[in-house]
């Protein structure tokens, strides 16, 4: 991804919040149900969920799969990218549909996760920037 905009591993990451929200709607179907005008259908509310669930699941990795072509190679910066997106958009969701509260230790703890995710990525590109390239199979005469 250098050079570009990452923007195929944050479509990921947001369809895969997407996705775990549609999960979490899927064991409240009767109240969506009620809120949608369709409260005597909980059961159709509830294979719709399921339905939106794995089509944003198929999103997650057709964008994931586009961010490794697009980018430079490495699916540590695509992976790092996805889950950002993804921790914050479903921090977001959740407080603005679920009216959840994300406390400071689930911050801290994202924050640390996503640290040792930049950890590895950044060792990874100093591993590769100092090995020497090297042809395989050239013949030498």
């Amino acid at each position: 991804m250098d050079g570009q905009k990452p923007y195929y591993a944050m479509v990921a990451g947001i369809c895969a919040s997407s996705a775990s929200l549609f999960g979490k709607l899927t064991s409240n179907s009767d109240v969506v149900a009620a809120r949608i005008g369709l409260p005597e259908w909980p059961a159709l509310t509830q294979l719709l969920c399921i339905g939106i669930m794995i089509a944003l699941n198929a999103c997650v990795w057709r964008f994931f799969v586009k961010a490794l072509h697009t980018g430079s190679g490495s699916t540590l910066v695509a992976s790092l990218v996805s889950a950002v997106t993804n921790y914050i958009t479903s921090a977001v969701l959740g407080w603005l549909i679920f009216k959840e509260n994300t406390t400071v230790f689930w911050w801290a703890g994202t924050a640390l996760v996503l640290s040792g995710l930049l950890l590895i990525i950044s060792g990874t590109e100093e591993q590769e920037s100092s090995m020497p390239s090297t042809k395989l199979n050239e013949k030498t005469d």
